[in-house]
């Protein structure tokens, strides 16, 4: 009877998510994180026959799904935010003595 995940680490994926750059990425995430919780309660239970190994329910399913869907995203805009960071850090260090980029500017563009 699942309607409803809570996610262990949710407070950390929530604070990358709000430190990503593009308002588009964190809408994008933030309706990919409640889609499963949309998801759920119309999913079928589980298997129909116990004893065959036909594979996971439904519900099993959508979780398994949901959590590569998160997963894939976020490790996506991760990335392009390391690379927007390295292109914004290569501009800056040719304006800006090389010491101020690496200990003022580039810790505070980290995701966490």
């Amino acid at each position: 009877n699942l309607k409803h995940v809570d996610l262990v680490e949710g407070a950390v994926l929530r604070g990358t998510i709000a430190a990503l750059h593009l308002d588009e990425w964190k809408n994008d995430m933030k309706d990919k994180m409640s889609a499963i919780n949309q998801i759920l309660p119309n999913a079928p239970a589980g298997d129909i026959y116990p004893y065959v190994d036909v594979g996971a329910g439904g519900k099993a399913e959508a979780v398994r799904v949901w959590i590569r869907s998160v997963l894939h995203k976020i490790v996506q805009y991760k990335a392009q935010h390391h690379s927007y960071v390295n292109e914004a850090a290569t501009t800056l260090q040719l304006d800006l003595p090389n010491d101020i980029v690496n200990k003022k500017i580039l810790p505070f563009l980290e995701l966490p």
